[in-house]
């Protein structure tokens, strides 16, 4: 097992180089960049000051020697400063001559994604694997058609519609919930247990929303494993012994079943940081997301390869520790043997 383990993770450093490379090349394929952009907002700028900050930006090298200057850099972590006029650091704070920190843009914006990520992750599981598996155990009966049902809508419905449909009903016709940021303008005047109402309130609709669509996911994986599990002969020689049917379904099938759902949740580690675009863009909430979309549309390209080159290395990670994970649910990988063999 520690040999598979350290074979992987040789295996990521030049995975994650080629996908950095792919990734740059491709981005530099769009037409235009950030002196394009910026010559958009200023009419009156000329051929002659876009070209300087082409030779500020070295966007006037070979594309091979951007990426050159870029990996010198990246080895570090240091991923630049933003093309944006404030300069900002991509990734890491920080400090000028005279003491003053600059945060970096990464940095501000990943608390931000976690914390809604990881929310709507807990809610997603805690909700999804008891519903995946009430409707295996009652297959075809009322509840799991009313589960089939609700999989079909949550599937079917596009985040974007329902996030303006929420924002109109429950933010206009009914002002329960704020629809734009993350505070209140009053936020720095409210007390301690106030601030957590705040925030609440103004992430419930950002969270909540994705959160369908991955809820109707997790209790369709989970469902459909519990029904492949239920049918094995030991589950069934487990029923004969006389164990209880809450012992046979979570102790016995339910590890086995959720063999699928480990992959899925290795892979849904990059959303973690990566954000959701729709919901932070709609909402205005300032997370990864946002960030990324924003950078995209400006040719920001020093965020836009932060951002891809760090979900790229937690999809690598994410792999990894779900084979880890399978690794565990079946002590038949554990000792080298394939299953079905």
């Amino acid at each position: 097992m520690l040999r598979y383990l350290l074979k992987r993770l040789f295996w990521l450093i030049p995975m994650l180089f080629g996908i950095s490379l792919i990734s740059f090349f491709i981005m530099h394929l769009a037409p235009g960049d950030i002196t394009s952009t910026e010559a958009a907002f200023d009419p009156k700028s000329s051929e002659e000051s876009r070209q300087k900050l082409r030779e500020l930006y070295n966007l006037d090298k070979p594309v091979i020697v951007q990426y050159g200057l870029w990996m010198q850099r990246m080895v570090h972590l240091d991923f630049g400063h933003s093309f944006a006029s404030h300069q900002k650091p991509v990734f890491w704070a920080e400090k000028d001559k005279e003491g003053n920190v600059t945060p970096g843009m990464i940095q501000e914006a990943v608390p931000i994604t976690l914390l809604m990520n990881i929310a709507g992750l807990l809610i997603t599981l805690s909700l999804g694997i008891p519903l995946g598996v009430w409707a295996a155990k009652r297959y075809g009966q009322w509840p799991d058609r009313t589960i089939t049902l609700f999989n079909f809508i949550g599937f079917s419905i596009p985040g974007f519609w329902l996030s303006l449909l929420l924002m109109y009903w429950l933010g206009v016709i009914h002002p329960w919930f704020p629809i734009s940021g993350m505070h209140s303008l009053n936020y720095d005047q409210l007390d301690f247990w106030q601030k957590g109402q705040d925030l609440f309130m103004h992430l419930f609709l950002p969270v909540v929303i994705p959160s369908i669509t991955g809820l109707a996911g997790i209790t369709l994986f989970v469902k459909n494993g519990m029904l492949d599990v239920l049918s094995q002969d030991y589950v069934t020689t487990a029923r004969a012994k006389g164990l209880s049917d809450h012992t046979v379904t979570y102790r016995h099938a339910l590890r086995n079943a959720l063999l699928p759902l480990i992959t899925l949740i290795g892979l849904s580690l990059p959303g973690l940081i990566g954000g959701s675009v729709i919901a932070e863009t709609i909402f205005a909430i300032p997370g990864m997301g946002k960030l990324f979309y924003e950078a995209v549309m400006m040719r920001d390209f020093p965020v836009v390869m932060g951002i891809l080159t760090i979900g790229s290395a937690l999809t690598l990670l994410g792999n990894l520790l779900a084979d880890l994970a399978y690794a565990w649910a079946d002590p038949r990988l554990r000792k080298g043997v394939m299953p079905g063999r």
